[in-house]
């Protein structure tokens, strides 16, 4: 059975969040050489774990890192993967993280034509069979007083699954194919087809779903199974970015940066500050003093944005308490991989605890 959360539903709710952070996931440090990040898959070809002769890409794990945000106690939060592919699936959890007291953070798979070395014109087609064959599930985490709830969404393509709690389905056929399409596998497959490598990445995605299954289980719902009702025709152009912006064609980010503005339009209208770590999207939205944002737009440092960001909702909740300030804008914060699993991590998470705790248990903070 699915449970159908409808835009309307979301965006009739008179609860809001405190910020929205959102991780857009490249798998490596895209906007200054393709260096090898925590979110690089194992075997993965980067400029500083090149797929050599006697070291084939990537050594190590694509970090896990969503889940342990779920178990850290917050009061009220919202936590999601989701995928370019999936447009509504995507503006769903952007307007119900909005709508959720707290903060939010959604992970969102966002393919790189360039450091992926895939056409441009292939990017959708590669974001589909990531979720198909099991390598990104589209998950939602709504957690309230300490407890996470688990959720998924299936989408058509998926391998079906084998028993009652098996919900995230791993398919090795499609896996494989995934693995093709993209020139950073290249060397697992040509000149030898290096199959021990292969299969230790296919393990880690077994792992993880395995993982994600468990938690289902345990902390899941009869109707864990959801999906996001967003209408098209009912969704109104938005003026947070412009147009154009310097993204190379086919970027993920790009696609990400157009339905999360829409998303964030339909919620917060004008009313919104976006924050901006650096990273590809801060470097091709804001450059030759060109700005591609209409809407109030800020740049910090790999590391401090998430930060930033949260300094910016406290200081207007206190302003709007104090009777300076007659409204409250939305905040966003944008991150690469830099802000999310490498340098800024640290400040991520203590940004989205403060978020989820400290801003709506405050009496000078609540509005």
């Amino acid at each position: 059975m699915t449970k159908i959360i409808k835009m309307a539903d979301i965006l009739a709710r008179s609860e809001r969040n405190t910020v929205l952070y959102i991780g857009y996931d490249n798998e490596a440090f895209m906007n200054t050489g393709i260096q090898e990040s925590g979110t690089t898959p194992f075997g993965a070809s980067t400029t500083t774990g090149p797929g050599g002769q006697k070291i084939k890409g990537k050594i190590g794990i694509k970090e896990d890192y969503i889940l342990g945000f779920t178990f850290l106690g917050h009061k009220s939060a919202f936590f999601a993967t989701a995928n370019v592919a999936y447009p509504t699936d995507l503006m769903g959890k952007v307007m119900d993280a909005m709508k959720t007291p707290g903060g939010g953070f959604i992970q969102v798979y966002s393919p790189c034509p360039r450091g992926w070395r895939h056409p441009s014109k292939d990017t959708i087609k590669i974001s589909k069979l990531a979720t198909e064959s099991g390598y990104w599930p589209l998950i939602t985490i709504k957690v309230k007083d300490g407890v996470p709830k688990y959720y998924y969404t299936s989408v058509p393509g998926m391998k079906k699954s084998e028993s009652e709690k098996e919900y995230i389905t791993t398919d090795e056929e499609k896996m494989l194919e995934y693995l093709k399409t993209q020139g950073k596998f290249r060397h697992l497959l040509k000149p030898e087809f290096l199959e021990k490598n292969i299969d230790e990445n296919f393990g880690q995605v077994k792992a993880r779903n395995i993982n994600l299954n468990n938690l289902l289980a345990s902390f899941g719902e009869d109707d864990c199974k959801i999906r996001y009702s967003v209408i098209h025709r009912e969704i109104p152009p938005q003026f947070h970015i412009n147009p154009g912006y310097g993204l190379c064609p086919g970027c993920g980010a790009g696609m990400l940066l157009n339905q999360l503005g829409h998303a964030a339009y339909l919620v917060a209208k004008e009313n919104c500050i976006y924050v901006n770590n650096t990273c590809c999207v801060e470097v091709a939205t804001s450059k030759d003093d060109v700005t591609s944002w209409q809407a109030s737009w800020m740049h910090q440092l790999f590391e401090s944005g998430a930060t930033v960001a949260d300094a910016i909702s406290t200081a207007y909740r206190i302003m709007y308490n104090k009777g300076i300030k007659k409204e409250v804008p939305y905040v966003i914060h944008i991150g690469g991989d830099g802000s999310t699993v490498n340098i800024g991590f640290q400040f991520l998470k203590s940004a989205i605890v403060r978020s989820s705790g400290y801003q709506i248990m405050n009496k000078d903070l609540i509005i």
